[in-house]
């Protein structure tokens, strides 16, 4: 557990969030009980949340046994002790009890506040029946689904390149929706579906022990008598669809095939697209596999994924009224910048893995290892920082001076920061690898590499943004008046030229860190 520290600090982050969530729904729950003892009907939107739950932990249960938790360890070898049932009865066995944890946990809520609201202990019963029936049934729907999925994706090639980008896209789509408030449209759309049976049997036996509340017991009999049907109908169906999906060979390679045969240089297009950029093969080379290992094993964008989340709020502004902050997009050169030095060049001896002993003993010196790492980054964050600081300097209504700047800085912010980043990651170089899932992990950077980078590229697009936006400078220098010490007071003109300060010293630091880094890089030995 203890060099899974950023999960800790994850889980430690949710159980907070956790427990107001929790919090949230003892309230509600007292509130509906009250209501019900004194006399009101039950509301509507307790069966629809009573349905979305289910239905939301049949998605996740869908997507558990399509991902890593739905595959088997060791090659298979355990098809070679048990049959394919015994595994996948097993499997779903401890998905429904991993997921019942949230069943749990609501229930547990709910039925507190219904007994502190009716002040009746007989809730508890209906409530308890439902938190066991959900995640039973929930895993005899998904994870069938899941495996059957897994076994089409297997045998089909386009299918396999894009399950990353469909996986990231319904993530990202989920996460929208979710915080722009959309996700309540869409259950209002399905209201008449989550409110009709069998869905909602699931509240009418959450509530038919409840007093007052006025259920129809006639629903809550249907589900406990369909409910051992369709665990014995999804768990027999779970069978042929795990055997579909583990013993699945996958498509035959083909004569086009990339990775077939001996590599020619340029063995690809984007080699011959380098080969224009890098006049060394070593260089070339060290780009190529740095962005062929970001495409295929793009683990590594979890680490920067947390920020994107205050953009949704600047997308949504953006569409709702048509503008946006004019912080907006120095933010986007902020985080473009990061991104790119924290993704790919902030480790690069830790992202080498099992080859850093070949790569260390190669004819490839360290400038080569630090130049394809930097040209890697600048090829993937150049534009896309460029141009999306540049649109929403638009949307912002910033002038054409600003959005050269923009433009300007945005380019320049990504080289900087991957020539820096690769030099702080090569002095405090990270090898222990954090679990993703149970079959995949990566290798972040390590915290003191994070911390020092991240301070120094949040002073540098500060200083940037001080010496090239005036808004900047009158927000700073009002912030700083007010939280300096001793009553001092920092003007706008002052400001302006700690900003240049700053950036030159930003700017010095740049070819500092790149010499750092292929001393670093060629001094470096493997233990």
């Amino acid at each position: 557990m203890r060099h899974q520290d950023l999960w800790l600090a994850f889980t430690v982050l949710m159980g907070f969030v956790g427990a107001f969530l929790l919090l949230e729904t003892f309230d509600a729950a007292r509130s509906v009980g009250a209501n019900i003892s004194a006399g009101a009907p039950l509301p509507s939107w307790p069966v629809t949340a009573t349905s979305v739950v289910w239905l939301f932990l049949t998605i996740l249960l869908v997507a558990d046994s399509l991902g890593g938790n739905g595959d088997l360890d060791n090659d298979n070898q355990y098809l070679t002790i048990r049959p394919v049932a015994d595994v996948a009865g097993g499997l779903m066995l401890a998905a429904a009890a991993k997921f019942s944890v949230y069943t749990i946990g609501l229930g547990a809520a709910v039925g507190a506040g219904l007994v502190a609201g009716t002040g009746s202990l007989r809730p508890l019963l209906g409530i308890a029946a439902v938190a066991a029936a959900i995640p039973v049934t929930a895993t005899a729907v998904g994870y069938p689904i899941g495996f059957a999925l897994k076994g089409v994706a297997r045998r089909s090639r386009n299918l396999q390149r894009l399950t990353t980008v469909l996986g990231v896209g319904v993530g990202s789509a989920y996460v929208v929706l979710s915080v722009t408030g959309k996700l309540l449209t869409i259950v209002r759309l399905l209201e008449p579906v989550l409110q009709s049976p069998p869905l909602a049997w699931f509240a009418r036996l959450a509530f038919v022990t409840t007093p007052g509340a006025g259920v129809d017991a006639a629903g809550a009999v249907a589900l406990l008598a369909l409910a051992p049907v369709v665990t014995v109908a999804g768990t027999a169906f779970a069978a042929p669809a795990a055997r579909y999906a583990w013993l699945a060979d996958g498509p035959a390679p083909g004569a086009d095939d990339e990775e077939s045969g001996l590599p020619t240089a340029p063995n690809s297009r984007l080699d011959a697209a380098l080969a224009a950029v890098c006049r060394a093969p070593a260089t070339r080379g060290i780009a190529s596999t740095t962005l062929h290992r970001a495409v295929r094993s793009p683990f590594q964008f979890v680490f920067v994924a947390p920020p994107l989340l205050a953009a949704i709020a600047f997308v949504e502004t953006a569409v709702t009224t048509g503008s946006v902050p004019w912080y907006v997009p120095w933010f986007v050169v902020w985080y473009g910048a990061w991104a790119s030095g924290a993704v790919l060049p902030l480790n690069p001896l830790g992202n080498q893995g099992a080859v850093l002993s070949t790569l260390l003993t190669s004819p490839a010196r360290g400038r080569h290892v630090v130049r394809g790492n930097v040209v890697a980054a600048s090829l993937a964050g150049v534009p896309l920082t460029a141009g999306i600081a540049v649109a929403a300097g638009q949307v912002a209504g910033a002038p054409l001076r600003e959005l050269l700047g923009l433009s300007v800085a945005g380019g320049a912010a990504v080289v900087g920061s991957a020539i820096v980043a690769t030099g702080i990651g090569s002095a405090f170089p990270r090898f222990d690898a954090v679990s993703l899932d149970a079959a995949r992990r990566a290798v972040p950077p390590s915290k003191r590499a994070y911390s020092i980078f991240s301070t120094y590229l949040s002073v540098t697009v500060l200083a940037v943004a001080v010496v090239a936006d005036e808004t900047a400078r009158a927000v700073a220098a009002l912030v700083l008046s007010q939280r300096l010490p001793f009553g001092l007071d920092v003007g706008v003109d002052a400001l302006r030229t700690i900003g240049w300060v700053a950036i030159g010293l930003s700017v010095l630091s740049i070819p500092a860190a790149y010499r750092l880094a292929v001393r670093r890089i060629e001094t470096y030995r493997v233990a």
